[in-house]
């Protein structure tokens, strides 16, 4: 994947396909439009960001907050309560993992802060069949390559938030984000230069100091800097309701998938494998295991040898 195909995919047959495919039209000053409200009849209240995954059984809920939080929050799931786990070293980014539930059933989430205080509106989600159901329908969204900083020529989080918004509204059982949802390229020759490793994402984001560790110090904040602006605005709070599965690809191991005779960018550094990490664990539902795994809910699980680097065959509108 090259940094000349995906700003091609993303300036021209992702625009075309908004325009033929979702019904939109997006002008030449869309670059410039104000991010969209994520519902104006939903209270995002405190909340910056709200994704879940379920499973049969299980919901897990990965979101954060436009302030640090200094006291756990709960989150309630019909009559379960759980408290959150801070998943970052500040208290910005919370998950919530609720076990033991009903397949097949809505219950009603609610967030609250440890007095009870709200911290958003409450909401809906539901749990998946049971694994001997056989549901009459099940509609997928699938798509990929959806990060990129706009300094970088991609497309404006507004825009993609619409974009997404737009394929919402044929009410998906699920999502499927299909890799890189990062792009910060270091060490690859050709895309390092002009993203990740340029004075621009210095100037954005500050330097990585790759003889430390990434959490809980100043590489912390460098790395929110780079990928928050590619996650947060453009999910917002609208899949609430929606579960949601990522993959990762070569990218968001904040590399180009690169081989020269000076640098070969995979298998990835240590250093590349935390980054890769961080992301997951602030933002983005990953893998827990449940006895049954025919409906998969992803969750915490141990950094072994699940966050090796995988090429993904399956590759939806780029062939990057």
């Amino acid at each position: 994947m090259h940094d000349f195909d995906r700003r091609d995919f993303l300036r021209g047959s992702t625009i075309a396909a908004a325009a033929s495919t979702f019904g939109l039209l997006v002008p030449p000053h869309a670059a410039s439009a104000p991010t969209l409200p994520s519902s104006p009849q939903w209270d995002a209240g405190r909340v910056r960001h709200l994704l879940p995954t379920v499973s049969d059984s299980r919901v897990l809920v990965k979101a954060s907050f436009h302030s640090p939080l200094t006291e756990a929050p709960v989150l309630r799931v019909g009559s379960t309560t759980v408290g959150g786990r801070m998943t970052d070293t500040r208290g910005e980014f919370w998950q919530f993992h609720a076990a033991d539930l009903k397949p097949g059933r809505p219950y009603t989430l609610a967030l609250m802060g440890n007095r009870g205080r709200a911290l958003c509106e409450p909401w809906s989600l539901a749990t998946f069949p049971a694994p001997d159901e056989k549901p009459q329908s099940f509609r997928v969204l699938f798509y990929t390559c959806a990060g990129g900083h706009e300094a970088f020529g991609f497309l404006p989080p507004a825009i993609r938030n619409r974009l997404l918004r737009r394929a919402l509204s044929f009410a998906p059982t699920a999502l499927v984000a299909i890799g890189d949802q990062v792009y910060w390229d270091l060490l690859a020759p050709e895309n390092g230069p002009k993203m990740g490793a340029s004075p621009a994402a210095e100037r954005i984001a500050g330097k990585f100091d790759r003889s430390a560790l990434v959490l809980g110090s100043d590489n912390e904040t460098v790395l929110k800097r780079a990928v928050e602006p590619q996650l947060s605005p453009v999910y917002g709070t609208d899949f609430r309701s929606t579960p949601v599965f990522f993959m990762q690809d070569d990218h968001d191991y904040f590399d180009n998938d690169e081989a020269t005779d000076e640098v070969i960018t995979f298998p990835p550094p240590y250093f590349s494998l935390q980054l890769a990490r961080a992301p997951k664990a602030f933002s983005i539902p990953s893998s827990c295991p449940i006895a049954r795994a025919r409906w998969a809910c992803h969750g915490p699980r141990p950094a072994t040898g699940s966050a090796a680097y995988r090429k993904h065959s399956a590759r939806f509108a780029t062939g990057g």
